[in-house]
C-alpha cells in the first residue's frame, strides 16, 4: 500500500511571533532539537518552565527588547493576506513548490487548530510576548534606533486585538508547526549599537531543504535592521557540517578565535560559594 503524503507539491509557510498558546508545541520541539543534538540527557525544560521564560506577564519588556520567538508554521492552503496588521513584527508567508513529496509521520501531533481553541479563552489579557503587545510610542521605537535599550514605559495599547482576535482572523484548517527560533537582544560593549543572539533553531526533519531554515534566520535578520541592531550571532556543533555550509552559503562568517564556556550545576554552585580569598587568584 503506497503512503499518503502530507504534501504533494506544494506548500504554504508562515513565520509569526509566539504566544502563550504555542508552549506544548514549543517544549516539543525544544526536545526534539536536543535530542538531534543528543543532549536528552540534560534536558529538564518543561511545559511551565517554558511559560514562565518566554511569557511571563511581569516582565516589562515586549518582544524583540527580552526572550523572543518566533514560531514557523505550514499549510496546504495559503495563509490569509488580509491578517490585523502589528506594527512591531508583520507576518512573513512564502509559497514553496516542491521537487518531492513530503511525508510527516507526525503532523497531528503539530496541529495547531486544537491547542488554540483548547487555550485562547483561558484569559483576555496577553503575556509580555503576546503577539500585539505594544504602545503608542512603539512606531517611534522603531524608528529612533539610537534610543538605549529599554523596557521602561512600554504599557499594552488599549486600541490592540485581543488574542481571541488575532487567532480568529490568521488561524485556519490544516496548519501544523514546523520549526522555531528563539533569540534575544545582547550588547557587547564593543560595537555602537546591539544585535540579537540566537539561542535555537530548529526545523523538523521533514520540513529541511525547503527554504524554511533560511526563512527563520531572515525573520530575525530583518527584524534586527528594522530596529536598527547592527548584527546577529550563533553557535553551531563542529559535526554538523550541513549546518556549517548553509550557515556560510547565507554569507555569515566563523569567528575562528571564539570558544564558548559554561560554569553549571555544581560547578556553579561550587564557584558561587567559594571562598574568596582562597584558590588560584588571576
Amino acid at each position: 500500500m503506497s503512503e499518503k503524503f502530507s504534501f504533494n507539491t506544494q506548500i504554504f509557510g508562515r513565520v509569526r511571533l509566539a504566544t502563550e498558546s504555542d508552549v506544548p508545541h514549543l517544549h516539543k520541539l525544544m526536545y526534539q532539537m536536543a535530542k538531534y543534538h543528543n543532549y536528552t540527557k540534560v534536558f529538564n525544560a518543561t511545559e511551565a518552565s517554558v511559560t514562565t521564560n518566554l511569557f511571563n506577564s511581569d516582565n516589562p519588556c515586549p518582544p524583540f527588547y527580552s526572550v523572543t520567538t518566533f514560531i514557523l508554521e505550514v499549510s496546504h492552503d495559503s495563509f490569509p493576506q488580509n491578517t490585523p496588521k502589528n506594527p512591531i513584527f508583520d507576518l512573513i508567508l512564502k509559497t514553496v513548490d516542491l521537487d518531492s513529496p513530503i511525508l510527516d509521520s507526525e503532523l497531528e501531533l503539530f496541529g495547531t487548530n486544537n491547542n488554540i481553541s483548547n487555550r485562547e479563552v483561558a484569559s483576555d489579557r496577553p503575556s509580555t510576548q503576546e503577539l500585539f503587545r505594544t504602545n503608542n510610542n512603539i512606531s517611534n521605537t522603531v524608528s529612533q534606533v539610537d534610543k538605549p535599550l529599554s523596557c521602561e514605559g512600554r504599557e499594552v495599547a488599549s486600541d490592540r486585538p485581543s488574542t481571541q482576535e488575532l487567532f480568529r482572523s490568521t488561524s485556519n484548517e490544516n496548519v501544523y508547526v514546523a520549526g522555531y527560533v528563539l533569540f534575544y537582544p545582547c550588547y557587547s560593549g564593543y560595537f555602537e549599537k546591539p544585535g540579537f543572539f540566537i539561542e535555537n533553531m530548529f526545523v523538523r526533519e521533514c520540513y529541511r531543504k525547503c527554504g524554511f531554515g533560511k526563512m527563520l534566520f531572515s525573520a530575525v535578520a530583518s527584524q534586527a535592521n528594522k530596529i536598527g541592531f547592527t548584527k546577529v550571532d550563533w553557535l553551531t556543533v563542529g559535526w554538523n557540517e550541513n549546518a556549517i555550509d548553509f550557515y556560510l552559503g547565507m554569507g555569515a562568517y566563523i569567528m575562528q578565535d571564539v570558544k564558548r564556556f559554561r560554569l553549571s550545576g555544581e560547578g556553579l554552585d561550587a564557584f558561587a560559594t567559594n571562598d574568596q580569598d582562597g584558590g588560584d587568584k588571576v
